[in-house]
């Protein structure tokens, strides 16, 4: 991966279903140590231009570029991204454990989920299947699936959605010691979360 700072910017972006325009003409730009939030009333599109932005969906107009020295591939964008979102979900058959080991890369599969798995307070569950958890603690294992492999760009989409008072704040905590060497961006309608941010782009 490379060690040079990231950008990540989009251009005239919209997205049309049938005749329905979702939202258009978007632009925005992000680079390493930025943070952007994305907010909008239910059904302005927050989702679908998260899923744009990470190059999981195509726009109907406009274009999404993501750089670290150069132009990265999309198909290799993934690699460079932590995504979560609502319909993004762990395995229920597996253990909390489990998950993390199919998701990570062998060399960051160790140490790194160990101390993921206590910072968010999973530790005590790890052998625990995910059918087991509360809708709580599987939004952490989320949150832990997105960070673990230690990726330069953090695309969350409603990070808080679940969370006790107590995971919001290792989550705002965790968001804070990590922000001046990612770009962050966060799908959302907490203010909270949005004063995580430095802009904020609104849809609707």
């Amino acid at each position: 991966m490379s060690t040079a700072p990231y950008s990540l910017t989009g251009e005239g972006l919209a997205k049309k279903f049938g005749r329905s325009a979702l939202f258009k003409g978007i632009c925005l730009s992000a680079a390493t140590g930025e943070s952007l939030s994305i907010t909008g009333p239910n059904g302005s599109g927050k989702s679908t231009l998260m899923k744009i932005l990470a190059g999981i969906q195509k726009p109907t107009a406009g274009n999404v570029d993501l750089v670290s020295g150069s132009s990265i591939e999309k198909t290799q964008w993934l690699s460079h991204i932590g995504y979560t979102g609502p319909l993004v979900n762990p395995y229920d058959e597996l253990t909390g454990l489990e998950n993390i080991a199919f998701a990570a890369r062998p060399a960051d599969a160790g140490e790194r989920a160990g101390r993921l798995l206590e910072t968010f307070g999973l530790g005590p569950h790890r052998d625990k299947k995910v059918k087991h958890y509360s809708s709580g603690m599987k939004q952490r294992l989320k949150l832990i699936l997105a960070f673990l492999n230690d990726p330069p760009v953090l695309m969350l989409d409603e990070p808080g959605m679940n969370l006790d008072s107590a995971g919001t704040a290792l989550l705002h905590s965790y968001l804070e010691s990590v922000r001046k060497e990612k770009i962050i961006i966060i799908a959302t309608n907490d203010p909270l979360e949005e004063q995580l941010c430095g802009r904020t782009i609104k849809l609707g």
